[in-house]
């Protein structure tokens, strides 16, 4: 068995009107765009600060907004079960299961500590309820993390557990992690959850990487990839450092206002709004030159 995840998983964002329900054309434009330049997949409702802003039957919506999107395209649509409980994280399993996605994502939830047991517990009941291949995912802003002992340990009782995604940014972790899943290491899936280490997770053996950054930059963030398949690890390491200039001068500003201003740059695309308030999308004119001016000198406009 070959394994499953690979390539550039997009993690894109969703528009919104002005009332600030869902504007499904441009976001379904958004999740178009990305299919059709080469995305591998899209982590959908995997942006957590966005997501835990959509009803359980909301993210539904964008599920099948994406399902329709990609359609005539290899690209995979992987549904994300974030939930604050046990019991919604199995309903929107077995919605998602209703819709036919062919792979999801699963996590521990966020605002408390479980203990060893109940997070095997929580994890191990969202595997039983799916066959699809399946991803647990590590995301540090949540502050809740499976263990390396307990990923090994769903890997290897449950066939559909066939990936990792790695937002950690934690070497030694990672490592504890391979030690875990060695003799699984030709089918299991390690990903990069972080745009800040995709070079370094492919030098661990990771095959795949969700990427926010990939929303507004696909090419940059595929350039780091394929040079590194091509065994091109200076080309690799070079597309790597010009995204983490990006991504330094991205972070600077609130939520993802610069990554919503970035859309015009190769998607063209007028994302519109947020559920925060307005602020949140608030970048000085002059920063907003500034960002022209690196995209420019990188040469990121004439691709």
């Amino acid at each position: 068995m070959a394994k499953f995840f690979n390539g550039i998983i997009s993690e894109p964002m969703i528009s919104y009107n002005d009332d600030q329900s869902i504007d499904f054309d441009t976001t379904a434009q958004i999740f178009s765009n990305l299919a059709h330049r080469g995305a591998s997949g899209l982590f959908i409702n995997g942006f957590g600060d966005e997501t835990y802003s959509l009803s359980l039957t909301e993210r539904l919506d964008i599920v099948k907004c994406a399902q329709k999107a990609v359609e005539g395209t290899d690209c995979l649509v992987v549904a994300v079960v974030f939930a604050t409980c046990l019991r919604d994280a199995l309903w929107l399993i077995r919605e998602y299961k209703k819709l036919d996605v062919k792979a999801m994502c699963i996590s521990l939830p966020p605002f408390y500590q479980m203990t060893p047991h109940a997070a095997y517990q929580y994890l191990s009941a969202q595997l039983k309820e799916t066959e699809v291949p399946t991803i647990v995912f590590n995301c540090r802003e949540m502050d809740q993390f499976a263990s390396p002992e307990l990923l090994g340990r769903l890997a290897h009782e449950f066939p559909n557990c066939q990936g990792y995604k790695d937002a950690t940014r934690d070497i030694i972790h990672l490592n504890k992690c391979l030690d875990e899943l060695d003799d699984l290491k030709e089918d299991f899936s390690i990903i990069s959850g972080s745009d800040a280490t995709l070079f370094t997770h492919m030098a661990m053996g990771a095959s795949a990487s969700v990427s926010f950054m990939s929303v507004p930059f696909l090419d940059q963030m595929k350039d780091i990839y394929d040079y590194f398949k091509a065994g091109e690890y200076e080309k690799a390491w070079q597309a790597q450092r010009i995204v983490l200039k990006l991504r330094t001068f991205m972070q600077q500003f609130p939520d993802s206002s610069a990554y919503i201003y970035a859309m015009k740059y190769t998607a063209k695309i007028n994302v519109k709004g947020t559920r925060h308030p307005d602020d949140m999308l608030y970048i000085p004119e002059e920063e907003l030159r500034k960002f022209d001016r690196m995209v420019e000198e990188f040469g990121i406009l004439d691709r």
